[in-house]
């Protein structure tokens, strides 16, 4: 993958926990920069380290095989899971339309560890993916970093000030990216593009 598609591939991971942050700061009484500043960075190393652990298993079997046809499917295997994780993000997105405006103290750090680990399946499922891709490890990991951190830091913000009335628009971009980027493996496996 170019560094654009992991750029691309990355933003949209993060959006699923950018649209729990959005949600959870739309319900803050009080929220301060420094703590969305944390925990836009908690999101980010867990998911970071789900995305290296998704890579590594994928990665350790695959340093001594040259074999084309099994390279050929890993291509199928990582679009299927780009695939899953499009069309769960357009399951949410139409799921739960509920507006709660109830405000309440800011939920905390532990709280915030608990939402990355949920968040964060769908990086090591990715991670296996990406793995499979033979993806560049490094640039791979510090790009997830920082714009999850980003994003998620944002969202929460974002969240605290205009409420969770974008939740749905949300989940569909990051499903429409996460597809986008599925169709492009598959139409380079068949080296359409």
């Amino acid at each position: 993958m170019s560094l654009w598609e992991v750029i691309v591939v990355a933003i949209g991971l993060a959006l699923d926990s950018v649209t729990v942050t959005i949600c959870r700061g739309s319900n803050q009484g009080k929220l301060k920069k420094s703590n969305a500043v944390i925990v836009g960075i908690i999101f980010g190393v867990i998911q970071t380290l789900m995305l290296i652990i998704g890579m590594l298993i994928a990665i350790f079997p695959m340093l001594n095989i040259e074999n084309q046809k099994i390279i050929s499917m890993n291509q199928w295997f990582s679009a299927i899971i780009l695939f899953f994780l499009a069309f769960r993000l357009f399951k949410n997105s139409f799921l739960n339309t509920d507006i709660d405006e109830r405000r309440e103290e800011f939920f905390g750090y532990k709280a915030s560890v608990t939402l990355a680990l949920a968040t964060s399946i769908d990086a090591f499922m990715l991670g296996v993916g990406l793995g499979l891709l033979q993806t560049k490890f490094v640039s791979t990991i510090l790009i997830q970093f920082i714009i999850t951190a980003i994003l998620v830091a944002s969202g929460l913000w974002v969240g605290y000030c205009i409420g969770n009335k974008y939740k749905k628009q949300i989940d569909t971009c990051g499903g429409i990216i996460l597809l986008s980027i599925g169709i492009k493996v598959i139409l380079n496996y068949f080296q359409i593009i």
